[in-house]
């Protein structure tokens, strides 16, 4: 048996941080986010995020034995939580201070299986349209040599929150 201990810390001074700033610091913001440091991102073992200047994000994974369903691949939920976060913080790096984005539905599909010897695994969200209700957002994940195992189509809900 094989066990695996983390840590993390709690996001709510972050997202009051994260509410007061403008897509430029918001994207600075998450650049400097040590993500495994955030709950999902330590959960999952994420390794990092990359946003560019346009507020397009990256995600990395290195798939592990612990990520493994019963059939002895990846589980699913990987991808789409990857793809989900990935895609969320990209609709959010659109966006002004007073407002974050909540994902309303995500359709991912699963293209290859994923095991421990993929390798390093890159999310990227790309963003298709950026209403002032919602916006919509396209993640692929792929590996090093650019090979797609999983995409996925979502739609951000834009809700305003209030500055303290």
């Amino acid at each position: 048996m094989n066990e695996r201990t983390f840590s993390w810390h709690l996001p709510e001074d972050a997202v009051q941080k994260l509410v007061s700033l403008d897509k430029k610091d918001r994207r600075e913001f998450f650049s400097n986010l040590p993500i495994n440091n955030v709950p999902i991102g330590s959960l999952m073992d994420f390794s990092n995020i990359s946003v560019d200047d346009k507020g397009q994000v990256s995600f990395y994974i290195v798939p592990q034995e612990f990520h493994y369903n019963p059939l002895g691949t990846v589980h699913g939920g990987l991808a789409a939580t990857i793809l989900d976060s990935c895609n969320s913080i990209s609709a959010n790096c659109q966006l002004d201070k007073g407002f974050l984005t909540m994902t309303t539905d995500i359709r991912v599909n699963y293209l290859r299986p994923i095991t421990v010897s993929t390798g390093e695994l890159t999310a990227t969200a790309i963003i298709e349209k950026v209403g002032r209700k919602v916006i919509f957002v396209n993640g692929s994940l792929y590996d090093k040599n650019g090979k797609v195992y999983a995409t996925a189509n979502s739609t951000e809900l834009v809700v305003e929150v209030p500055l303290n």
